[in-house]
């Protein structure tokens, strides 16, 4: 007999984004909800790095964030046709309007929210590992930025949980819309 949340999830969208600021969870969630659901997970910034061989903050440093943006583009082509994977996006992925576009068509979009005050305090100084993080002024610059490609997504959790009450609140929202749906 199958799980009945996969299969609701799975006859909906055959894949779940997980979009959201720096620090929102995405992975440490996506990872999550892929183990409760038996499917793949793909962290679209790693994918990234290990096509390129060199971190994120690399790429921006060396090659700028219109190459990174780049790459992004074309790696999400890639990955939206794997069944059954749950992808953490970039917390830039959702500017472009054509990802915003791919990613709804291809999948069931969740934004990871999260206050600005609790991502400063996940993160701390993370300005070696993430090239956009800075002192207050340049996160919120950023993430207002980003707020109108998270706001287009599909779906909205709350992420100042713990990972995996974000994770079993994200199945369950799914599982219910389907039903409403049916």
């Amino acid at each position: 007999m199958s799980d009945p949340v996969r299969t609701a999830v799975l006859d909906g969208s055959p894949q779940i984004h997980l979009a959201g600021f720096m620090g929102s969870g995405k992975s440490t969630v996506g990872r999550l909800v892929a183990r409760r659901l038996l499917w793949n997970f793909l962290d679209l910034d790693g994918v990234i790095e290990r096509h390129e061989g060199r971190p994120v903050g690399r790429i921006f440093a060396e090659s700028g964030a219109d190459h990174f943006r780049d790459l992004e583009r074309h790696v999400l082509r890639q990955v939206v046709s794997k069944p059954a994977t749950v992808i953490a996006l970039g917390g830039g992925t959702l500017i472009d309007a054509d990802n915003q576009a791919l990613c709804r068509e291809r999948a069931a979009v969740v934004w990871l929210r999260c206050p600005l005050e609790v991502l400063a305090k996940r993160l701390g100084d993370a300005t070696a590992t993430r090239p956009l993080w800075g002192n207050g002024e340049t996160l919120q610059a950023c993430f207002e930025e980003r707020r109108a490609g998270y706001e287009a997504a599909e779906y909205r959790v709350d992420a100042d949980a713990a990972p995996k009450q974000v994770a079993k609140g994200i199945i369950e929202m799914l599982l219910a819309s389907k039903r409403e749906g049916a």
